[in-house]
């Protein structure tokens, strides 16, 4: 007996090597509130004509196929969307599923929604994981021998030639102190000091160089340099961030002292902070990073681009900076700055939403199906969006429906795949008539007056083009319709 059988669309980009793309990851299933969860590949596969079928296997429903899916290309980010009736072959009965798909693709990556609104079955496949996201963001990672948190250093891993005594001054490392709601780990940096000299704790994604003894030297910084050939003290960015949330608790002595965040992104040749010189190599910054004595509390730092937009500077690495104390040397011996769950955000919120220049009627960002009549069969070109979020982007979709009517699909979504929205449009075309083309064969003649009286008649419409039958345009159609017919053939206008 063969499988369950499910049409699921998707489609690869246009005009590529005809050969099936494959994506390994999990895929989560909730049928009617169970949920079901595994590790499935996805496999798509261009058909001729750029449409593509798509094929999975899914926990309790079985392999999922559907064919001719359209898709658009749109800096980078390839969007699929299609919503229409599966045959499902289930213990040897046919079922009718209405089913929606929503699916993403970058860099060999996948994000895919899929519902069967009746069945109550909702299905999630993913295989980005945290590939935007920072390394170990959760502070739970802690393998070094050297007690720091994976891929985040303080001063036991500084350079220069006084990190071992900078080593013995500050300190980083686990805490079990966390927010309420939470459990595991956080990171605590603590400044630590010599007589009057201040050593400020500091967690970066670089690396520090404790080069000075003089703690306001900018000998003494944090810096990254993907030419330095090492991973463990650079970090990629594959998109730009719009926020920075991050979760934060500090216990400075002195409620005048601030402790600082910092998060740049840039193109991954040598930066430092605090800076030596100026650098035109950084594409944008968060704003804010001064942290007041707090307990546990989210911040949420946007980025600004705009200020950096002089420097033509690409975004491919991200430097993040902790300190105690946003000014070296500055606070007091045990400032600590406790530091957890860590988030890089990423947006693509549709603003606007418009036909041919206006608005469409209704237009609510937070609704994502509108019904349409046109005039003439739609174009794509005249839907235009408005998307705030640093790395969205937008793509329009198109397929005519059995009925006549037109599926359109305007999707925004953001650098990281994840919470995308896919607004539909169903578009109606009004349909064309001629004045006085009571049977609809494009001429007016006798045989519309005729038609038109055998209507009256009868009351049969079958075959009666409406509104070309109400010839004096009164919203009516009656006996004098067939006079204003008439008339118009014998003047022949």
């Amino acid at each position: 007996m063969k499988k369950s059988i499910f049409t699921f669309c998707l489609a690869v980009m246009a005009v590529v090597a005809l050969h099936a793309e494959s994506y390994s990851g999990n895929i989560v299933v909730n049928f009617d509130g169970q949920v079901y969860n595994a590790d499935v590949t996805v496999t798509v596969t261009p058909e001729a004509d750029g449409l593509n079928t798509f094929s999975l296997e899914v926990p309790i429903l079985g392999t999922l196929v559907m064919n001719d899916v359209h898709c658009d290309t749109q800096g980078g980010v390839t969007v699929y969307s299609a919503q229409r009736d599966v045959d499902v072959v289930y213990n040897s009965s046919t079922i009718v599923m209405n089913t929606i798909l929503f699916a993403r693709t970058v860099d060999g990556m996948m994000a895919a929604n899929v519902s069967i609104p009746a069945y109550g079955i909702d299905l999630w496949f993913n295989t980005v994981g945290n590939h935007f996201q920072l390394p170990n963001s959760d502070m739970e990672a802690w393998t070094n021998s050297n007690g720091e948190p994976d891929r985040w250093h303080g001063f036991k891993t500084a350079s220069g030639s006084y990190a071992s005594i900078s080593a013995g001054l500050v300190s980083l490392e686990q805490s079990d102190d966390v927010r309420v709601g939470a459990d595991g780990h956080s990171a605590v940096m603590t400044a630590g000091g010599v007589f009057s000299s201040i050593a400020n704790g500091t967690m970066t994604n670089g690396r520090l160089n404790a080069g000075s003894m003089f703690a306001d030297n900018t000998a003494n910084h944090a810096e990254m340099d993907k030419s330095k050939g090492t991973d463990e003290y650079y970090m990629s960015l594959y998109a730009k961030p719009d926020k920075f949330n991050v979760w934060l608790k500090c216990t400075n002595s002195n409620p005048d002292h601030k402790a600082s965040v910092s998060v740049k992104t840039f193109d991954g040749t040598y930066y430092q902070e605090p800076v030596d010189k100026e650098y035109t190599n950084l594409s944008g910054s968060i704003v804010g990073g001064q942290i007041s004595v707090c307990d546990w509390t989210q911040y949420s730092f946007p980025f600004d681009y705009d200020s950096y937009a002089a420097n033509n500077a690409a975004s491919e690495a991200i430097f993040v900076t902790f300190s105690t104390n946003g000014n070296p040397g500055e606070g007091n011996k045990g400032d600590a700055l406790y530091v957890d769950d860590m988030e890089l955000v990423y947006l693509a919120d549709m603003t606007d939403l418009r036909y041919q220049g206006n608005t469409i009627e209704g237009w609510n960002p937070a609704v994502t199906a509108y019904s349409m009549e046109l005039a003439s069969e739609p174009n794509l070109d005249d839907f235009t969006a408005t998307v705030t979020g640093a790395s969205a982007v937008v793509t329009k979709s198109m397929e005519k429906n059995a009925d006549g009517t037109y599926r359109i699909a305007i999707s925004a979504v953001p650098g990281d795949l994840q919470n995308a929205t896919c607004y539909i449009i169903t578009a109606t075309v009004a349909a064309s008539f001629m004045r006085g083309d009571v049977n609809n064969d494009g001429i007016v003649n006798i045989s519309d007056v005729t038609a038109l009286i055998d209507y009256l008649l009868s009351g049969n419409p079958e075959g009666i083009n409406m509104q070309g039958a109400d010839v004096d345009e009164s919203g009516v159609i009656n006996i004098s319709d067939v006079t204003s017919l008439i008339d118009m053939l014998l003047s022949s206008h």
